[in-house]
């Protein structure tokens, strides 16, 4: 198998140096390398370096043409939907491009960009080791990694994906050659090569190569080392974050231990420790500390006295190899060695790298898809290794983990894993459905994980950092997905629990930071303009006031919903009732002469005045974006936004009215693919007369125009992987409509073939399997499950429930795309 992953804007004309083919036994791929950047290609069997000065492009192209004879070619464009392809034995990890997302999309503002990173990580992995192309110890920035830049200045150890505001980076290494210059020297890279579990650069100006693996809470470096004098400086004042420092608390001519400050995430006021420990598999020839750390008042804490680094120098008689270990813990320096003890034995790189691999593999092969071209391959698994990143590992190999909202007080996981970093805004809409349906047992403990934090923290997580809740966001997620998970079936967490905590949530007046608005809502049905909690020029995190008030009732109109799904289940009949009503008061906010759901005042009259287009408020305080209501978006982008009471909607609008304002959405320009909010609204056209074919000509759309194999494949933020769910579930065909309910609404999907394999301890069924049959532009004319035809809805429970074959049958347009 033969493939080129190459930026599609980049040139091979702009070669001027050299080209080399690497070969690579154990990931089974063969790579191009031109200047600094690995285009990668499948089946290897050995490692194999061919360089070549002043390469042409005519020579380039020869060389290129000689690793085709000596794989057995094969088109970029061809389809693989033969079985063969569906073997066990077939690598999946080869079709992860890991640099899908580290670059801005070419068309979009300058913000809008993946902050995805190509480093080292296992599935939902404490530790990701990732390059830092920045010097963090005088910016920060959402992400360490950004592709386009000329240096590289260290590599941090603990790191999110996708996100948008400044966090993690922490335990940041660097890497140079000579006598010690300091922390802030970067040094030019090439060679650059990554996949899942693995990532490795050559750095130039330092003459270093590095390598780095993970496993789920510790990192192994291997480093190869020039002759004379090379340096290990760990720098804890380079934390991409905005507070900056730590402390170097114990140390030998080979180990170190001490934590990093982790705090003040999207401008909230938090704070908390990650620890490490460090050991080199030789002593240094020399050791010292270093004082860098500065006082902060702004963010209350002054460890100007205390070590912030450690140089490790190493005087090498000819080139050498150095492998170098990092545990990560946040419960204690003392774990993170345990960590990295219990995780890895000696220094065992080849090891460690393999069992990373395997990982993904396993992961990975939980979705097999076949027929479609090489580059929707690698979209897709790309997409999928994304949707696996986060939340993270968040307790120790031991189960213990830092109590909700204590920086000291440790709790100990029994018979689960404890997760963090949720960023349930986000990912309530593709993230935990895609868990639910693949990947069950992850996503029950992390039901299982948000309710030890209502237990410890008297609420559940909003976007829960480290133990930490800074509040960010709107609406009450946590509630949707508890809901969604229960209504999946999966049940094997305490219920009575979750139901007590999604309840106290939704009614609690008082004090209420997660339902912000809260007692209006209850009032009026809806957020008032001009209410208590509408002054958003005053708005900060925690003190009540509402950013986006439209947006903000119709986020607790989904809450609600699930809640009174769930207390129908549960037969709590008086509960479903209250809750359902509930969940319907968005179309108090319903104007029938625009056609819009718009902001309202308190005595009932329509909040002046109003533009439907309008997506920035001069008004908003802390930078947040949104129109006057609504939440990073306007009123297009929130008109469907309601998906468990969109026939409501449509009932109320009336079905000529309804598809207007949806083609208008996306002929007019009003769709927007970077935004939560709108990511349902292709399918919505499975409610219209147009569901035959306007939800697959939507769908393939947007998947052929915003999401690419290139650096800038992906139209804005990933969202802790919301963005990469999407893509997952809008290629094979299937989407969570609505979470809180069990149902899937269905259209064409992209591959000819897919196979979902099932968890047998949650489900029946051994697998769902998806097929296409004929064009994927092209018109529905049948939909069958086991050979019964359906209309484009399916139950979760009924999909799972036994062996599932889905197969849609389409028709050829005018003209097949």
């Amino acid at each position: 198998m033969l493939r080129l992953y190459r930026n599609e804007n980049r040139d091979l004309n702009r070669v001027r140096r050299y080209a080399i083919i690497r070969f690579n036994s154990f990931e089974g791929l063969l790579f191009l390398k031109i200047e600094g950047r690995y285009y990668g290609y499948g089946l290897a069997l050995a490692f194999i370096h061919c360089t070549m000065p002043k390469t042409t492009y005519s020579s380039t192209l020869l060389l290129f043409l000689l690793a085709i004879l000596v794989l057995g070619s094969c088109s970029p464009d061809r389809n693989v939907g033969n079985e063969k392809t569906l073997s066990k034995k077939r690598q999946l990890t080869p079709l992860v491009n890991v640099f899908i997302g580290t670059e801005r999309g070419a068309d979009e503002h300058p913000g809008a960009r993946g902050n995805t990173h190509p480093g080292a990580t296992v599935p939902w992995g404490m530790v990701a080791t990732v390059p830092q192309t920045f010097d963090f110890t005088k910016t920060q920035l959402a992400t360490g990694y950004r592709d386009g830049m000329d240096s590289i200045y260290g590599f941090s150890c603990v790191n999110f994906s996708g996100i948008g505001c400044p966090a993690g980076g922490s335990v940041p290494l660097k890497f140079s050659s000579g006598p010690f210059a300091g922390g802030s020297i970067g040094s030019t890279f090439s060679e650059q090569g990554a996949l899942p579990g693995y990532y490795s650069v050559r750095l130039t100006d330092a003459a270093i190569s590095v390598e780095t693996t993970t496993t789920v809470r510790s990192a192994i470096f291997r480093l190869q080392l020039p002759e004379g004098q090379s340096n290990v400086f760990l720098d804890l004042t380079a934390q991409q974050g905005h507070v900056k420092g730590g402390e170097v608390l114990d140390y030998t001519a080979n180990a170190v231990q001490g934590y990093q400050l982790e705090g003040y995430f999207c401008g909230a006021n938090t704070m908390s420790k990650t620890f490490f420990y460090t050991e080199m598999e030789r002593e240094a020839d020399t050791v010292y500390v270093v004082y860098n750390n500065k006082r902060d008042d702004k963010f209350g804490h002054d460890l100007s006295e205390k070590p912030s680094g450690i140089v490790f120098e190493y005087q090498n008689k000819g080139p050498t190899t150095l492998q170098l270990k990092v545990g990560v813990s946040f419960v204690s320096e003392t774990k993170a060695k345990k960590n990295l003890n219990t995780e890895q034995s000696g220094f065992a790189f080849d090891s460690v790298r393999e069992k990373a691999g395997t990982l993904w593999e396993n992961e990975l092969g939980k979705i097999r898809v076949s027929g479609g071209r090489a580059a929707d391959e690698t979209v897709f698994y790309t997409a999928l290794y994304h949707s696996l990143l986060m939340p993270m590992t968040f307790s120790d190999a031991d189960g213990e983990f830092v109590k909700q909202g204590s920086r000291n007080e440790i709790g100990k996981a029994e018979g689960y894993v404890r997760y963090t970093g949720f960023s349930l805004w986000d990912t309530y809409r593709t993230v935990h459905p895609l868990l639910s349906l693949a990947y069950p047992k992850r996503q029950s403990d992390m039901v299982r994980s948000m309710l030890g934090m209502y237990q410890e923290a008297g609420r559940l997580p909003k976007w829960e950092v480290f133990a930490q809740e800074p509040n960010i966001m709107v609406g009450d997620p946590a509630a949707i997905v508890i809901a969604d998970t229960h209504a999946k079936g999966i049940a094997d967490f305490d219920v009575a629990l979750a139901y007590k905590a999604m309840t106290d949530q939704a009614d609690r007046t008082e004090n209420n930071m997660m339902r912000r608005g809260l007692r209006e809502y209850l009032d009026l049905g809806y957020i008032a303009m001009d209410g208590d909690f509408g002054n958003v020029a005053d708005f900060e995190w925690k003190n009540g006031v509402v950013w986006g008030t439209v947006s903000t009732t119709m986020e607790f109109n989904l809450a609600d919903y699930g809640i009174a799904q769930m207390a129908k289940r549960l037969q709590k009949k008086d509960d479903y009732q209250r809750y359902w009503k509930r969940a319907h008061s968005f179309l108090k906010l319903y104007d029938a002469d625009t056609g819009f759901i718009r902001p309202k005042n308190r005595d009932g009259s329509w909040y002046e005045p109003f533009d439907p287009k309008r997506a920035l408020w001069d008004k908003m305080n802390f930078g947040l974006r949104g129109g006057p209501g609504y939440v990073e978006g306007a009123a297009w982008n929130y008109l469907f936004s309601i998906p468990h009471a969109i026939d409501t909607l449509q009932k109320t609008m009336g079905n000529d009215r309804f598809l207007k304002q949806l083609n208008a959405i996306f002929d007019e320009g009003h769709f927007d693919m970077t935004n939560e909010p709108g990511l349902g609204f292709p399918f919505m056209y499975n409610h219209t007369a147009l569901k035959q074919t306007k939800t697959a000509s939507s769908l393939h759309q947007c998947l052929q125009t915003y999401f690419r194999n290139a650096h800038n494949g992906l139209p804005g933020n990933d969202d802790a992987g919301t963005m990469s769910a999407w893509v997952v579930f809008a290629m094979l065909g299937i989407y969570p409509h609505t979470p809180g309910s069990p149902e899937y609404t269905l259209t064409v999907p992209t591959f000819e073939k897919a196979v979902l394999q099932l968890d047998p301890e949650y489900y029946q069924g051994e697998s769902i399997q998806l097929y296409r049959k004929g064009p994927k532009f092209g018109r529905i004319s049948k939909m069958t499950r086991n050979g019964i035809p359906f209309n484009f809805w399916q139950d979760h429970n009924v999909l799972t429930s036994e062996n599932s074959t889905v197969i849609i049958y389409t028709d050829t347009l005018e003209r097949e795309n």
